[in-house]
């Protein structure tokens, strides 16, 4: 969201920032309005809340809303209605059918409080990949749908980087880097390492798994307890959140990148990890199939033995052709997904629908 923002404005908008909550990447926003909203919070949903006031002093002429399920979307939707503002959601995977059915009966009860609503009333909806796309149809929605992915900022890398402190000289690492999350699947990518170790116990004398991430609902808690369980907490580590330099040199120094996920919009980790050159390890469900096409991913299954034999594939490559993958990665990013790109496209939605016209070929709209 913050790279969106930033290269919007970069190019011609004024853009004002409001969230929920504190930000640990605070540096990601600088130059732009941010502005926290003010609200209550009692079993994980917020009350009241300031945003209609925020809406009020900055007047915007779009709302771009990131997210669902959160009663800012309520706010956002009641304000944008009596002031006739035009805005855009982006769902960011949370139409996809395995994130709808996660907690099910609290997202129907929000939707009949305030997010059917909030969805129906949108200029347009936002997909960061065709199958995103399909999900927001399958959904219901009849919107205008503009299919447009994420974005990245090319790293600049000037010498190596220093090599964290977790980094072992004897072993190459594998990384895993997001949201310690039930929906990211580490659970079956412990469970696979620990199979494979069981038939090739060579595999810890040269990798072993690094998961970066902050945890979600108590997740990281539940992971070390299974790691332990299997008996591969040699085999792993645990670096909670990285930011800035110590998130780049956990890039710079691993030698690759999983994501085992089952439901995601389009991952910034992966993107990340290309623009890096690392060689990715990854599901249909990450939503990025040139990856596979373009020989720079492993596919992966969401099941132990699927990610077992993934894993033991990519271990049992010579490192040259592992550095090729990674090649592929960069060159899909370079050509694919940097955020000039990106904010280009967006803008001609913006303007799309602020001063009408024909709409944009990135924009679907449904009869």
């Amino acid at each position: 969201m913050s790279g969106l923002a930033q290269a919007v404005r970069r190019k011609r908008y004024d853009v004002a920032v409001a969230a929920y909550d504190s930000f640990e990447d605070v540096d990601c926003w600088e130059g732009l309005d941010l502005r926290m909203i003010q609200a209550k919070q009692f079993a994980g949903v917020h009350f009241y809340g300031d945003l209609p006031m925020i809406l009020t002093q900055q007047s915007p002429d779009l709302v771009h809303t990131h997210g669902l399920w959160l009663r800012s979307s309520a706010q956002s939707h009641c304000w944008c209605k009596s002031s006739r503002t035009p805005y855009v959601i982006s769902p960011h995977g949370m139409l996809d059918s395995w994130a709808v059915k996660n907690s099910s009966w609290k997202k129907k009860l929000a939707g009949l409080w305030f997010e059917y609503a909030h969805l129906n009333g949108a200029a347009c909806l936002h997909a960061l990949c065709d199958s995103e796309a399909d999900s927001i149809r399958q959904f219901g929605q009849k919107n205008p749908v503009c299919v447009i992915p994420n974005g990245i900022e090319l790293p600049i890398i000037e010498g190596s980087q220093a090599q964290p402190p977790w980094l072992s000289s004897e072993r190459k690492a594998l990384l895993f880097m997001g949201r310690l999350h039930p929906k990211k699947g580490i659970p079956l990518l412990l469970e696979a390492w620990a199979s494979l170790k069981k038939r090739n116990p060579s595999v810890s004398d040269e990798w072993f798994l690094a998961v970066a991430g902050w945890s979600e609902m108590g997740h990281r808690e539940e992971l070390e307890l299974k790691v332990n369980s299997l008996g591969i907490s040699e085999d792993v580590e645990f670096l909670g959140g990285l930011h800035k330099d110590s998130k780049e040199a956990a890039l710079s120094n691993a030698s690759g990148f999983v994501l085992p996920s089952y439901s995601e919009g389009l991952p910034m980790s992966i993107l990340e990890a290309w623009s890096y050159r690392l060689p990715v390890l990854m599901t249909d469900e990450c939503h990025l199939p040139d990856g596979f096409s373009a020989g720079a991913a492993i596919r992966l299954e969401t099941n132990v033995s699927s990610i077992e034999e993934g894993l033991s594939d990519f271990f049992e490559m010579n490192p040259i052709d592992q550095l090729a993958m990674g090649n592929q990665g960069f060159q899909l990013v370079e050509q694919q997904f940097t955020w000039d790109q990106v904010a280009t496209k967006m803008l001609g939605v913006y303007d799309w629908l602020l001063g009408g016209g024909d709409a944009p070929e990135s924009v679907r709209v449904y009869e």
